[in-house]
């Protein structure tokens, strides 16, 4: 039997989980797992039992080693050729003491040509859980500076590994040192873009706005990806807002983002030998204007755009486990709730999504569905305690990191 480290092990239990969607807690979940398998054409239609699986996610007691059949069938699943390709993507990553070791290998690592293109996703991953501050204020760690100035890094480590949640802090120092070495205009957007959003929910007008300016003043080619195109919009539509709040927003501004966001060059949809989380949406521009809007509570602005997105992107309702397509479903339920077109009861069970998968994207939108969860509260009959328990949980967040725009919304959430 082929050896299969602590740490290794852990890394092919995260990695499968990620390319299932969800953690494997219980034994439903392995059944589920088996009969994926059967249907994944990158495993070959290789079985392996539901005890097999509920032994090696530990649900179940279990002595001695793992078949290699095994093994490569959970490998192949999660993206990589065999389960000695994983360990050889990932075995010198997933501990710190490594990383710490020989650090100025590892952006080199990144950049080598036989590694298929999911193996550094996998290992941007990777670098960003081990090198990610144990505190919200916590400096960036040197190696992620390093790789934020590395070709390598900078597409499979900072574009990748969006850290939203320490933007104010130690992911902030990343993009900022990345705005330093990438100066594409597609990068520049992409890093502006981001540190707009750091710098609005942390509630500093004179950096955002100035922020704003340099935003809106670079240059999008007609290539540019939909994600920081996106981004900009975002920043657009907050700016607009805070700066008259009762106001409506201005027609003019939504039926220009209306038509750009018909021009947008379409991403890749996910694809079956990646996990669903990286930024390989179809409707990411669609995905940030409705993100603005629904934090600007523009619910009949967000309605309609909901509509309009799910008219252009039709695939998006068998679209499942993906962070920003159940966000969408969220927004939507709002949406219909704030504009008297759905009635709803609290607790709805389908409407409470989970996002446990999505590591680093957990902290930052998990705030998002407590949000949503909070608007389904505070309408559908939940108790004062039960609305007041979901309030502070977002403004705990608000707090701990350094974005205090999240606690003003919660506490406006009526």
């Amino acid at each position: 039997m082929p050896v299969l480290t602590a740490p290794l092990h852990t890394a092919l239990r995260e990695a499968v989980a990620t390319r299932f969607g969800q953690p494997l807690r219980y034994p439903s979940h392995c059944d589920a797992l088996e009969a994926e398998l059967l249907k994944t054409a990158v495993t070959g239609g290789r079985r392996l039992s539901p005890s097999t699986l509920r032994r090696f996610f530990g649900l179940v007691e279990k002595d001695g080693g793992y078949h290699l059949h095994t093994l490569d069938t959970l490998a192949r699943y999660a993206g990589h050729a065999t389960f000695e390709a994983f360990g050889q993507a990932v075995a010198g990553l997933i501990t710190a003491e490594t990383v710490v070791a020989c650090p100025t290998d590892i952006p080199e690592l990144l950049a080598m040509e036989r590694l298929a293109y999911p193996e550094r996703l996998l290992l941007g991953y990777f670098l960003g859980r081990v090198t990610r501050p144990l505190a919200p204020d916590g400096p960036a760690a040197p190696l992620a500076l390093r790789l934020a100035a590395h070709p390598a890094g900078q597409e499979f480590f900072v574009e990748s590994f969006v850290d939203l949640a320490h933007l104010t802090g130690a992911y902030g120092e990343v993009v900022t040192e990345y705005l330093r070495h990438k100066a594409t205009d597609e990068a520049q957007l992409f890093g502006h873009g981001t540190l707009f959003l750091g710098e609005f929910l942390a509630g500093d007008a004179p950096a955002w706005r100035n922020r704003l300016r340099q935003l809106l003043a670079l240059p999008v080619p007609a290539a540019v990806h939909a994600f920081p195109r996106g981004r900009r919009a975002f920043a657009e539509i907050v700016a607009a807002w805070h700066d008259a709040p009762a106001a409506p927003l201005p027609a003019a501004l939504l039926a220009r983002l209306r038509r750009e966001a018909v021009a947008v060059p379409r991403a890749v949809s996910p694809v079956p030998s990646l996990p669903a989380f990286y930024n390989l949406f179809p409707a990411g521009f669609h995905f940030f204007v409705a993100e603005a809007l629904f934090l600007t509570s523009q619910f009949s602005d967000l309605l309609e755009w909901l509509e309009f997105t799910e008219a252009e992107f039709p695939e998006l309702s068998k679209l499942d486990h993906n962070v920003y397509n159940e966000l969408l479903r969220g927004f939507h339920t709002v949406a219909l709730l704030r504009t008297g077109h759905a009635p709803v009861s609290y607790p709805n069970s389908s409407l409470l999504f989970h996002l446990e998968t999505h590591g680093w994207l957990l902290d930052y939108y998990q705030v998002h569905m407590r949000l949503v969860e909070l608007h389904v509260a505070a309408v559908g009959g939940a108790t004062a305690s039960e609305v007041e328990q979901l309030r502070s949980q977002i403004v705990v967040f608000a707090s701990r990191y350094r974005m205090p725009f999240f606690g003003r919304l919660a506490g406006a959430i009526m």
